[in-house]
C-alpha cells in the first residue's frame, strides 16, 4: 500500500539515493536539491517560509519500502491565480518503482493529505510539468486535473484540480 511519510532524520539520505531514469533527469531536480529548498521554506527560516511559500517534503513508501518522493507546496497567492493554493510541486518514483501504478496512487495520497488544509482552505490543486514528459501529463490528466495554460517563462504545462 502506497503511503507518504515525513522526511526526517532516519530516512533522509535514503531519500536523497533515489533515482529516476536517465532520460528523466531533464524534467525532475535531484531530491537533494528539493530537500534544500524545502529547508529554505521551511518553519528552520520561517521569515522566508512566511514571505514566499511553505514546501511539504514526504517520501513515498509502498508498505515500509521508500520507493520516491514528493515536495507539495502551499501559497498564500498562488503564481497560477493569485489565489492561496497547494502545488504538486515534485513527484518522483524510483525507475525502479515505475510503471506499477505508483504514481497515480501517491497522488490520490497527496490529495488526501491536501484535503486536511494544514497551511489554510484552497480551492485548488496545481500541478505542472515539462511539456515533453508525456508520462506526467498521462498521469495528471488520468487523476483529474485540467490543463489551464503554459508559463510564460520556461513553457511548462499549467494544471488544476477543483477539491
Amino acid at each position: 500500500m502506497v503511503n507518504l511519510k515525513k522526511i526526517n532524520h532516519d530516512n533522509w539520505m535514503e531519500c536523497i539515493e533515489l533515482d529516476v531514469h536517465d532520460w528523466q533527469k531533464q524534467f525532475v531536480n535531484p531530491n537533494i536539491f528539493s530537500l534544500a529548498e524545502a529547508y529554505a521554506h521551511s518553519d528552520a527560516n520561517k521569515e522566508d517560509a512566511e514571505k514566499y511559500y511553505r514546501c511539504i517534503p514526504f517520501a513515498v513508501y509502498d508498505n515500509d519500502k521508500m520507493i520516491g518522493f514528493t515536495l507539495i507546496t502551499y501559497e498564500k497567492e498562488c503564481d497560477f491565480d493569485d489565489t492561496p493554493g497547494y502545488e504538486i510541486y515534485r513527484l518522483m518514483i524510483a525507475k525502479d518503482y515505475q510503471g506499477k501504478g505508483i504514481g497515480k496512487e501517491t497522488i490520490k495520497r497527496i490529495i488526501e493529505y491536501i484535503k486536511t488544509f494544514p497551511y489554510g482552505k484552497v480551492e485548488y490543486i496545481y500541478a505542472s510539468w515539462h511539456p515533453e514528459n508525456k508520462t506526467s501529463e498521462r498521469l495528471f490528466l488520468g487523476s483529474g486535473f485540467e490543463i489551464v495554460g503554459k508559463d510564460e517563462d520556461d513553457g511548462a504545462i499549467r494544471s488544476r484540480l477543483k477539491i
